[in-house]
């Protein structure tokens, strides 16, 4: 009993450690690697996603912004269905690569789980949100398909169940950033986890204001694509996260001045060029 209780006492003092090493965690590093993680993954929806599937099956891009892709001369339905799987695609390469790179440095290895975050929860929480409101990708995918309402429903059951695999997934690489379930480290993970959410809010919204549809696009697309990652905040109440993994535990984050600015620069093209559009050419 003695021993056990010992043990028991250990492992939260290493969690308190383990907070107090990471108190020097810098918030605008934060910041920045959710804004770059979050661009990656609107850009592998839009551009490489619907970009790449219009090319492939013949047609012609038209317009690229942040909140959708136009292209004219094709109906094919993998223009709309490539978004999501493009996102799928590569947040599952940077949970492989994130596996492969156990002894980075964190800012690499929390920016690769922002990636795979961002990526698959956008992926996986997309259907849920075509069934229910009848708009977006997967309602364009499963038009035309009877009964709708049956279909939309299983786009909501695909996506819960989805998303609920990816949070899964993902808890597990959070482990080398928490691995205790001390509440200091509790605390610790979720702040780590909604500054990122939270920027990347900003960013979808900056740039959906300039939206050449208009500024509600911010709560047709924008904004929902990045609400799409909001599972991550709430790590701490899976088990996955704070399962002891100390064998290479994840050092702090703290501030660096080539992650500022290389968001910065990133940002800028984010909402100045994407965000009113790139336009390729006529719609007809």
């Amino acid at each position: 009993m003695r021993k056990n209780e010992g043990k028991k006492v250990m492992r939260e003092n290493e969690g308190s450690l383990a907070v107090t090493d990471k108190s020097v965690d810098d918030d605008l590093t934060l910041v920045s690697l959710g804004i770059v993680a979050f661009v990656i993954a609107i850009v592998t929806h839009e551009g490489l996603g619907h970009g790449l599937a219009t090319l492939a099956v013949g047609g012609k891009p038209v317009m690229l912004t942040t909140c959708y892709f136009s292209s004219g001369g094709s109906l094919s339905k993998w223009i709309p269905a490539a978004g999501g799987i493009a996102n799928a695609i590569v947040g599952l390469l940077s949970v492989l690569v994130l596996r492969l790179l156990r002894t980075a440095k964190p800012h690499i290895r929390f920016f690769l789980v922002l990636v795979a975050a961002f990526n698959l929860l956008f992926a996986a929480g997309y259907p849920a949100y075509s069934g229910i409101a009848a708009f977006g990708d997967w309602a364009a995918v499963i038009s035309g398909l009877s009964p709708a309402w049956l279909w939309r429903v299983l786009l909501v059951v695909f996506s819960v169940i989805t998303y609920y695999l990816s949070l899964r997934l993902l808890t597990v690489e959070m482990r080398p950033f928490c691995g205790s379930n001390a509440q200091e480290t509790l605390t610790w993970l979720r702040r780590i986890t909604l500054i990122p959410f939270l920027a990347a809010l900003a960013a979808a919204s900056l740039a959906g204001a300039l939206n050449p549809a208009g500024w509600t696009v911010i709560f047709t697309s924008a904004l929902p694509g990045a609400a799409a990652a909001f599972g991550l905040t709430q790590s701490d109440h899976f088990s996955g996260a704070s399962a002891s993994d100390s064998s290479l535990p994840a050092g702090a984050i703290t501030r660096s001045a080539g992650w500022i600015l290389a968001a910065g620069a990133i940002l800028a093209i984010f909402v100045g060029m994407l965000g009113p559009g790139i336009k390729f050419g006529p719609s007809s």
